[in-house]
């Protein structure tokens, strides 16, 4: 499993001081790059240098209680499966008292930056994301 923390910002609420819910996605995407930047293949390598993409295929997400302006919040994050080109995580928002606000669930797929077909996933990400089982 890995673990970021970070507060709810007024940027990620709506007028009521709420987490907006498309704001989840964002966030839960800026946990996706700290991951992928602690399994040693960041979105910057991966952008600029690698001859693949990760991209994100589908995404859901499902709310159980609000999250509000300035409280703590942890995003655990773990590998539900991995496929021969695809990946699936799993995102568990926790309030600051411990429990489950909201879980977001994401869909990867390795594809060839060039032909932009899908691929086999490149071992090194698939060894970062084994370690999340």
């Amino acid at each position: 499993m890995f673990e970021t923390k970070t507060n709810v910002k007024l940027h990620d609420t709506d007028a009521a001081g709420v987490v907006f819910f498309a704001n989840y996605f964002r966030i839960a995407h800026t946990a996706f790059e700290a991951l992928m930047t602690s399994i040693g293949v960041s979105l910057d390598y991966i952008i600029r240098e690698a001859d693949y993409l990760i991209l994100i295929a589908h995404a859901d997400a499902d709310y159980d209680r609000p999250l509000l302006l300035g409280e703590k919040i942890t995003i655990s994050m773990k590998t539900e499966s991995i496929g021969e080109s695809s990946f699936v995580l799993i995102y568990d928002f926790r309030d600051s008292a411990g429990k489950i606000a909201a879980k977001v669930r994401t869909v990867h797929v390795a594809v060839d930056k060039n032909r932009a077909e899908k691929i086999p996933l490149p071992e090194k990400v698939r060894i970062g994301l084994e370690s999340l089982k």
